[in-house]
């Protein structure tokens, strides 16, 4: 989904392990982004390209400025889980490009 959205927060990068579904494991950098249109309001995840061109030094860098507005891709899933006898569903947001909008 494609959408202008205002930046309300991003955090510090921030780190963790990830297990594949081979089970070797990598160390994965994200950033968490909470955006809103003023009506839906999303909380979700950088991808890996879009986590390296905002801590990017270079001409590419992408700033986060609280209060701005950037035109936005992201996906949502939603995936139906049963663990220890319970079932449900869980969603994640992937933001996968933003764009200062000026």
């Amino acid at each position: 989904m494609e959408k202008t959205m205002q930046l309300v927060e991003c955090s510090f990068k921030k780190q963790r392990e990830w297990t594949r579904q081979d089970g070797t494991k990598e160390t994965v950098d994200y950033y968490e982004v909470t955006l809103t249109d003023g009506i839906d309001t999303i909380h979700g995840e950088t991808s890996g390209p879009l986590t390296k061109q905002i801590a990017s030094e270079g001409a590419d860098k992408l700033r986060m400025i609280e209060g701005h507005a950037y035109a936005v891709r992201f996906t949502m899933n939603a995936r139906k889980y049963d663990k220890d006898g319970k079932s449900g569903r869980f969603v994640s947001v992937n933001i996968h490009q933003m764009l200062l909008l000026m």
